[in-house]
């Protein structure tokens, strides 16, 4: 398998866990309205749970947010610099790995903060013997 072909097979796995991670982010963040009491109250759970829910979906926009500029700062830079030397900006530019780091960090604070919160509401359906 080539080297591009194993990065698009990584870029679908990551893009389709982005897209059904968004879905699970509204379904997180409803079911935690489902335990809200009559004095329009959360329990303590629950609350961290959609703090858990508001930081995903502030990594889920920060990841891509991260990402273009990070990309569009070191490119223009490259671009600039490749045509004073050639008059041209035309060319292979050899993309430095550390370019990715900030939106690859978010990717996973995203995943992370998710299964947080997920593992939060289960937390409190046990203890409240609510199965």
């Amino acid at each position: 398998m080539k080297n591009s072909d194993l990065w698009k097979s990584y870029a679908d796995y990551t893009n389709n866990l982005s897209e059904n991670a968004r879905k699970l982010g509204f379904a997180a963040a409803a079911i935690c309205w489902f335990f809200k009491d009559q004095q329009d109250r959360f329990p303590n759970l629950i609350l961290v749970a959609l703090g858990a829910t508001v930081l995903f979906f502030l990594a889920d926009i920060l990841q891509y947010l991260l990402g273009a500029l990070f990309v569009r700062v070191w490119t223009r830079h490259h671009e600039v610099k490749k045509y004073k030397a050639t008059k041209s900006i035309e060319g292979e530019y050899d993309k430095p790995a550390w370019l990715d780091y900030p939106s690859y960090a978010m990717w996973w604070i995203k995943i992370s903060s998710l299964l947080g919160a997920f593992s939060l509401i289960g937390l409190y359906i046990i203890n409240k013997h609510i199965i």
